[in-house]
């Protein structure tokens, strides 16, 4: 008959290489920095928003900021479940990605939206509202919106053409070049006070002064 203490000892020994693993796994975390939501492929899940600089790698994130003084890269192979901030003096080079949330830019940021190239080319998506103050240049073509559209103050050009915005599109106090052209409003298309301004060929369910 086998003692107790054999038994006790049997179980200790194989459950040893799974303390192990276990261990090991928590220590590596540990050494890297790496949280355990992140290490097992859930930032998404439980982190905050991705910080973006260069051209951010294929994926769905929760959300995204480009800081003060980065460059970054999204498009159609990114899925954006909340927000994107563009800082100021950022730039963002949207290419054709989906944006479940808000898109905003800062003063002095540069914002380009636009399809994805390549033959089979995909337009961005912005579910909620894009909105930007003070930056230095924005443009936005061929997206669809489903929220608002408000564009003020931008210092050196902009842009707004060939877009579908659900709502409400507000372009004023621009004091560079601004085109507002061939956009598809579902309600009010607002453009006022602003410099050098060219307006036509847009369509808009209410009040319409940007043609």
């Amino acid at each position: 008959m086998a003692r107790k203490e054999d038994g006790i000892k049997g179980l200790t020994f194989r459950r040893l290489p799974v303390i192990v693993g276990a261990l090991l796994i928590a220590g590596m975390a540990a050494w890297t920095g790496v949280t355990q939501t992140s290490f097992f492929g859930e930032l998404v899940k439980g982190g905050g928003p991705a910080k973006c600089s260069g051209t951010l790698a294929p994926g769905t994130y929760s959300g995204v900021v480009v800081q003060s003084g980065n460059t970054c890269t999204i498009n159609s192979s990114d899925v954006i479940t909340g927000n994107v901030s563009v800082n100021s003096n950022a730039t963002l080079n949207d290419q054709g990605s989906s944006i479940g949330g808000n898109l905003a830019a800062g003063s002095n940021s540069n914002l380009f939206v636009s399809p994805s190239g390549g033959y089979a080319s995909t337009n961005a998506s912005i579910d909620g509202n894009l909105t930007t103050s003070g930056a230095s240049v924005v443009s936005v073509n061929q997206a669809t919106i489903g929220g608002n559209v408000t564009v003020q103050g931008t210092i050196t050009s902009t842009s707004i053409t060939n877009n579908t915005i659900i709502n409400n599109l507000t372009v004023s106090g621009d004091t560079g070049t601004t085109t507002v052209t061939n956009n598809t409003v579902g309600h009010n298309a607002s453009c006022s006070n602003n410099t050098a301004f060219v307006g036509g060929g847009n369509a808009a369910g209410g009040q319409d002064t940007c043609n």
